[in-house]
């Protein structure tokens, strides 16, 4: 299952991304409401890209159906990604602590220069649950959470961008 969202800010793509991606001027991202938890377990500079690890931690209400499959435990993984800041591109592959067979994540997030003064956020994600039947119910259930996300996301860069801008 994939999903797409663009976004536009009312800023340059260079201030939007040296600000949300190479400073600590952006937010927490214990902010998102599905997010308990989100820490850095490497990371390293090497020239135009930075490569890291994370390890997050979510919860979501997870339906009675499903309770004896998925428990909360379950919503914790790693985060491989690459931010390269030539192409304004941060790529990433999610493994999850648990069904690491039957779970493939990857996506990426693109920022590209509209105009003089505008840039555009696509943001693309893409799962497979490959577990019979209930697979397409876990990956509807991740792909909502993951949508409310983008939008929570979008609001506290905008809002961390304002911020930073006023200094």
């Amino acid at each position: 299952m994939k999903y797409r969202k663009s976004r536009i800010f009312n800023y340059p793509a260079d201030v939007v991304t040296k600000i949300l991606l190479d400073t600590d001027q952006g937010y927490d991202m214990q902010e998102l409401e599905n997010v308990t938890a989100w820490k850095v377990i490497e990371e390293k500079d090497i020239d135009d890209r930075r490569v890291a690890t994370k390890e997050w931690c979510a919860h979501s209400q997870i339906p009675k159906s499903l309770q004896h499959i998925i428990s909360p435990k379950m919503l914790t993984w790693f985060e491989h990604s690459e931010w390269n800041r030539k192409t304004k591109t941060y790529s990433f592959v999610i493994v999850p602590h648990y069904l690491k067979k039957q779970v493939t994540c990857k996506g990426k997030t693109v920022f590209l220069q509209k105009g003089a003064d505008k840039c555009d956020r696509t943001f693309e994600i893409e799962l497979k649950v490959d577990i019979p039947i209930v697979g397409i119910i876990l990956e509807n259930l991740v792909l909502n959470a993951l949508k409310q996300n983008e939008e929570q996301d979008f609001l506290l860069s905008v809002k961390a961008i304002e911020k930073a801008l006023k200094k």
